[in-house]
């Protein structure tokens, strides 16, 4: 799940369970970190729910913070009509006809407020394009020093430099600024690299105000550049082999 998804799940459980009070919690999932925990947000009250790049934190009343990471196959569901998941959720958490559940993920823990507030994970993230205060002169700044030496594609998905940037996101803001990401960072100019992060704002504030994301180029290597009508390339880019997808001809 990319920073708009996890952007938006936070909107939907603030909408929904916002100073309510939690009824029933179980983590009926053998598999799941919390089988055991679950029952420590019963009777606690939702304050905040919140996105920080890919991961998603909800503040209960009493200090206790819910920390998610949903990684590629984790996902979330918020129902408001009373309706069971599917499966045996990896938490499950109730008020009233809400119900909200969590499958699968790389991070699904509970902490209290202050672990939270100093997880070292969660400082080291660079400044996030959805959150309110993201300054995109200053994060392309940071992106021209601190990915340096690497390729744009490959930057972009460093969550230390900009977070809440996955691979749908960062082909189509590419495409959109008209930048190779097979270009060195490095040789990028400020205007260009500004317009880079500008548009990866840009998809992302799309996506979580219309729930759907641009696409010009993603897995589109099938189909023509809607600029040119060439040819879309596509080719795994970085230690994680994550697919990039470019126009050669209008993305220089």
């Amino acid at each position: 799940m990319e920073g708009d998804s996890i952007h938006r799940v936070a909107q939907r459980l603030g909408a929904a369970l916002l100073d309510k009070r939690i009824e029933r919690a179980e983590a009926p999932s053998p598999r799941s970190p919390l089988h055991h925990r679950a029952g420590e947000l019963e009777g606690r009250v939702l304050e905040r729910a919140e996105a920080r790049g890919k991961h998603l934190l909800a503040h209960f009343s009493g200090g206790l913070v819910l920390h998610t990471h949903l990684g590629v196959n984790g996902r979330w569901r918020i129902s408001t009509t009373g309706d069971s998941p599917y499966g045996s959720p990896w938490l499950l958490f109730a008020s009233g006809r809400v119900v909200a559940s969590q499958t699968g993920g790389q991070i699904l823990r509970l902490v209290s407020e202050s672990r939270a507030r100093n997880d070292p994970g969660l400082m080291q993230l660079g400044p996030d394009p959805l959150r309110q205060g993201f300054d995109a002169v200053e994060a392309a700044q940071r992106f021209r020093i601190a990915g340096a030496g690497r390729e744009v594609g490959d930057a972009l998905l460093d969550q230390r430099i900009v977070a809440g940037i996955g691979n749908a996101i960062r082909n189509e803001a590419c495409f959109r600024a008209g930048i190779n990401p097979w270009r060195r960072v490095e040789d990028l100019s400020a205007e260009e690299a500004e317009r880079l992060i500008r548009e990866n704002e840009a998809v992302m504030r799309i996506s979580l105000r219309s729930g759907r994301r641009p696409r010009s180029v993603y897995r589109a290597t099938r189909a023509a550049c809607p600029r040119c009508g060439g040819r879309i390339r596509s080719r795994g880019q970085g230690d994680a082999n994550r697919s990039a997808y470019w126009c050669p001809s209008c993305q220089t």
